[in-house]
């Protein structure tokens, strides 16, 4: 399975668990929803060590979040800090931690401060959503490590929900181990400013499907 697919899956559920977030429907749409996120922190940790060229990829990824997050302003709509400025903050800390010029201290303290302010500014998946993407970096290719350190993550999740602020279903995200395992390491077709105009595009769509339901 080539990165390109794992986005098609990746964005595909996305869009089934933001329709139950912004429309409603049955849990299970919900439960769909949860493979999402981990399939685009694994593919921000692949983006990270094929990239020709970081500054413009922390460039995409600083535009879109700032692009996606203006429709909340405008409309006052209840969402969280866009998952553009999660993925952000984690490709940076990724940045840090291979860098070899940054003393340990100094990556220890940059690292924590970005994991405060991603969690204090309601950024979305908060401190839960930069572990991900950092155990993913970490454990790059190394499927036992992977499984074992995310399962430890959600496990936590459930014995101490008050820090990570998100419920017990998100559990199911070990599903998108599934594909995640099933990743044959090549890149498939390269569409990457679709995915990333997507993001702000389905908002766009659900909300005016809402809109349509709501007056009539």
């Amino acid at each position: 399975m080539s990165l390109f697919v794992l986005k098609i899956i990746g964005i595909i559920s996305m869009f089934i668990d933001h329709y139950h977030f912004v429309i409603g429907g049955p849990e299970i749409l919900n439960i769909i929803g949860r493979i999402a996120f981990p399939i685009f922190s694994f593919s921000l940790g692949e983006g990270y060590f094929y990239t020709g060229n970081f500054k413009k990829y922390i460039g995409r990824l600083s535009f879109f979040a700032i692009i996606s997050q203006i429709p909340a302003y405008i409309f006052k709509l209840d969402y969280p800090m866009n998952i553009f400025f999660t993925l952000l903050f984690g490709l940076i800390i990724i940045k840090i931690f291979y860098s070899r010029k940054i003393p340990l201290l100094i990556k220890v303290i940059l690292i924590g401060g970005l994991v405060y302010v991603a969690e204090k500014y309601n950024f979305d998946y908060g401190m839960y959503g930069i572990l991900t993407i950092v155990l993913f970096s970490i454990f790059r290719r190394k499927k036992i490590l992977i499984f074992c350190a995310f399962l430890g993550l959600n496990i936590l999740l459930i014995l101490i929900p008050d820090i990570f602020n998100l419920a017990k279903i998100q559990m199911y995200s070990m599903l998108s181990l599934i594909p995640i395992f099933s990743y044959n390491g090549k890149k498939g077709k390269n569409m990457k400013y679709f995915f990333y105009v997507f993001y702000p595009a389905h908002f766009l769509v659900l909300e005016g499907i809402k809109y349509i339901i709501d007056k009539f």
